[in-house]
């Protein structure tokens, strides 16, 4: 990787005289963008008037070069792969797009039998800031400023207009990954968490293509507290089917994606804008000590709007200490109060100094983690110029997150956001850009070690062998199956015939559902399959006849559980990231509430919990308008045990589902168990 990323030579094959070609461009960006390593040319065409600046081939050239870059036309790629391998080379980049899959096939298969490190095809280039190192056909700003921030992009649009366009980035790396053929995101990133200039890294992806080497190298981002923000595109089913058409990869499940990507740290963007205000964010290299936010404004109006905002993110304005309140009164016109958010614009009189030491003091209460100028910002303004110099001089006395803010996104501050990039000051563009920034810093932190690993269930052994290659769990098996896992269950039995249904009722001593046992029936209660509240005998031989009338196989007799909140676990099993656990309302409401929390199994209880209580629906747990409190800690310990199942039978379980779970005032019971085996 590191011949591919920054190698201490490179040789340009397909250089041209012609103006408007790549190979020409090429050569002017490699030349000209400040790198320090040896640069060699080959084309045979050339090379007999270029007076021995360019080779004939790769073999004339005077040593083997670590990294070569194909600026060809498609059909004499597959050649040139050859003859750089056959020299030795450890690292490629390919432009060309080569669409032929089967010729994409044959090159990858070279390239990894070499050992060596490929960028594309069709890749739009290479960029180490760092190093001066521009490896790309397509003009980029020679001058950008070398920084923190990582950027690997599946889209070479996307690295485009984020470079092109503004300051405020500074990019330590960018790339442009191409097809992945052989070098995917996930090898990109995990050699970006361990350069020692990373502070964040940015990722725009279409795919996975190598789950496991993602998750190792977001799960190094973590230990090492590198922030990763991720814009992924192929959410909608229209967006997913384009996705698999340009890139020929299948697209994962996004809500599981997001889920895992939240489990190991990460932080997901909605846009690239906001993608680009999380990385400014994060290459500040501040973390916030405290939950509470602070900002300062010159306007009343604009003060209130990022209230009702902030409140929308989440995010709450920090109570600040009386202390705190004092030490910004002291320095306000008269008629102003010391309040967060703070409008503390009054004549102009005297503004630097007030916006300066009104700012160091909100910085200062230990309630405030995070704090924002917010303005109008844009440059040749005299107010704004006396405005940048107070936060200049504010955030040399912080230790704390502290960042400029356009109130909208379309304001002319290019200019000042490059001056505050110098300082380390990012300026974001439009307040919900700059507040799901704040969100995401709030939300960063240490996470535990994903998937640790740790013995298998007792029972799973068994249960591996039991299910392997059935199609149909029916709901007695799935009890006991859930009854191993410690999932509690209602007392049950199965009938064949009449008699043996009211047996089973009078032993149970009290109201009992009787079930169709048919075999492929799953949603039992849509054709009145399911037959609740019998507490006679009489009851029971009457809906066993109706039921085995209607439906073939045995009755399930099950005892009643008694009343409670009605919530829905499953478990699915994504083919690239494992199993995940969806907890959610349940019942009639499954299908009519949006909403649901998903957690990548294995979890703990408290994780669970955690979750749980973070849901609006959790308020019917805990007494929502005077009413019952339930067991929210059994619903948690089902759902972790749950995901103990999902995950040690996860070459075997495709999906789970139990709904409903009646969470009653000290257990949670699962009175339905659908259970669907990997087809083999």
């Amino acid at each position: 990787m590191t011949a591919l990323l920054a190698p201490k030579s490179i040789a340009l094959v397909g250089v041209s005289d012609r103006a408007d070609s790549y190979g020409h461009a090429l050569d002017r960006m490699v030349t000209q963008g400040g790198y320090a390593g040896r640069i060699m040319r080959v084309n045979p065409r050339l090379a007999a008037q270029s007076d021995g600046r360019i080779a004939t081939t790769l073999a004339d050239l005077p040593e083997r070069p670590e990294h070569v870059v194909l600026s060809l036309a498609t059909a004499r790629v597959e050649a040139a792969v050859d003859e750089a391998l056959t020299a030795g080379v450890r690292a490629l980049t390919i432009f060309s797009e080569c669409p032929d899959a089967p010729m994409r096939q044959r090159i990858g298969d070279r390239v990894r039998a070499a050992g060596a490190a490929l960028c594309g095809p069709n890749s739009m280039g290479v960029h180490n800031i760092a190093l001066g190192l521009r490896v790309t056909p397509f003009p980029v700003p020679l001058d950008l400023k070398p920084g923190g921030v990582g950027l690997i992009a599946q889209s070479g649009s996307i690295l485009g207009a984020l470079m092109n366009n503004d300051r405020r980035l500074r990019f330590s790396q960018a790339i442009s990954t191409g097809s992945e053929t052989v070098t995917t995101a996930a090898d990109y990133l995990r050699w970006m968490v361990d350069r020692p200039e990373t502070r964040t890294i940015g990722l725009f992806l279409e795919t996975v293509r190598d789950p496991e080497g993602f998750i190792a190298a977001m799960e190094a981002a973590a230990v090492r507290d590198i922030p990763v923000v991720i814009l992924k595109i192929g959410r909608s089913a229209l967006g997913a089917r384009m996705a698999i058409s340009h890139t020929g990869a299948l697209v994962g499940d996004d809500d599981v994606f997001r889920a895992l990507v939240r489990r190991l740290g990460g932080h997901m963007a909605g846009s690239l804008d906001e993608m680009a205000a999380m990385l400014a964010m994060f290459a500040q290299g501040r973390r916030a000590t405290a939950p509470g936010i602070a900002s300062i404004h010159d306007s009343g109006g604009e003060r209130e709007l990022m209230a009702d905002m902030a409140e929308d993110h989440g995010l709450a304005y920090a109570a600040l200490s009386p202390d705190t309140k004092a030490a910004i009164q002291s320095v306000l016109e008269p008629g102003i109060a010391a309040e967060n958010p703070l409008d503390a614009w009054g004549t102009g009189q005297g503004a630097q100094d007030t916006y300066t030491r009104a700012v160091t003091a909100m910085m200062a209460d230990e309630s405030v983690g995070t704090g924002l100028y917010v303005l109008n910002w844009r440059g040749n303004y005299y107010l704004h110029e006396m405005h940048a110099q107070a936060l200049a001089d504010a955030f040399r006395q912080t230790a704390k997150p502290l960042v400029a803010v356009s109130n909208f996104s379309r304001s002319d501050d290019a200019v000042l956001a490059e001056r505050f990039a110098d300082l380390g000051i990012p300026l974001i563009s439009g307040m919900q850009n700059a507040l799901v920034a704040v969100r995401a810093l709030h939300d960063h932190g240490p996470v535990a070690r994903f998937r640790a690993p740790e013995p298998a269930h007792p029972h799973a052994t068994h249960w591996r062998s039991a299910l392997r290659g059935r199609d149909w769990i029916g709901e007695a098996e799935g009890y006991a199956l859930f009854s191993d896992y410690g999932i509690a269950c209602p007392a049950h039995g199965l009938a064949g015939s009449r008699d043996a249904a009211q047996a089973i009722a009078r032993k149970m001593g009290g109201p009992v559902v009787l079930k169709t046992a048919q075999p492929g029936l799953s949603h039992k209660s849509d054709c009145a399959g399911v037959k609740p509240g019998l507490a006679t005998a009489q009851a029971v031989a009457a809906a066993y006849d109706d039921l085995t009338a209607r439906f073939h196989g045995e009755v399930l007799v099950a005892e009643m559980v008694a009343p409670g909140a009605e919530w829905s676990l499953g478990a699915i099993n994504d083919p690239d990231f494992g199993p995940a656990v969806r907890i959610a309302p349940g019942g009639q409401f499954v299908d009519l509430l949006d909403e649901h929390v998903l957690l990548m199994a294995p979890f703990s209880a408290a994780e669970a919990a955690t979750a749980i209580t973070r849901l609006r629906a959790a308020r019917v747990l805990s007494g929502y308008r005077g009413g019952a409190r339930f067991a929210v800690e059994a619903l948690a310990a089902a759902a972790a045990a749950l995901s103990r199942l999902a995950w040690d039978l996860r070459d075997t379980v495709a999906e789970v589902e139990i709904n409903p779970i009646i969470v009653g005032r000290q257990t949670a019971t699962a009175v339905d168990a659908i259970i669907r085996v990997r087809v083999s």
